[in-house]
């Protein structure tokens, strides 16, 4: 998958949606910690929101707002457990879906990568 991309298939099972949840949010220069779960995978979002919101171009803000959509699906997915796995399983799709939106957002920009320049 490269930057704004989307896989042709979304992931099949709750474990393949996670490690790509997990690789897209290290995408963000996030420290991803071994095996997150939902609600870190979203206080991590939550983070790199704030960072694209600092920086205050108009397409910063427009993937902040996509990647808070994101944090937001990883909460339903924390707030369910195992409870409903394929609804768990759509919050995840969705949470991809809106991640690798909001690095389309940037990708028209010259470098992609708004947390790098950021401490």
């Amino acid at each position: 998958m490269t930057h704004g991309d989307v896989e042709a298939t979304p992931p099949l099972d709750r474990a393949s949606a996670f490690t790509a949840l997990e690789c897209a949010v290290r995408r963000w220069y996030a420290d991803v910690p071994e095996d997150p779960g939902a609600g870190e995978l979203a206080q991590l979002v939550d983070e790199i929101v704030e960072r694209l919101h600092a920086e205050g171009d108009d397409q910063s803000r427009s993937a902040a707002k996509l990647l808070a959509q994101t944090a937001e699906a990883l909460r339903a997915v924390a707030r369910l457990g195992s409870l409903l796995p394929v609804i768990s399983l759509w919050h995840l799709r969705t949470a991809l879906r809106q991640e690798a939106d909001a690095r389309g957002q940037l990708a028209s920009q010259s470098d992609p990568q708004p947390a790098a320049s950021l401490p």
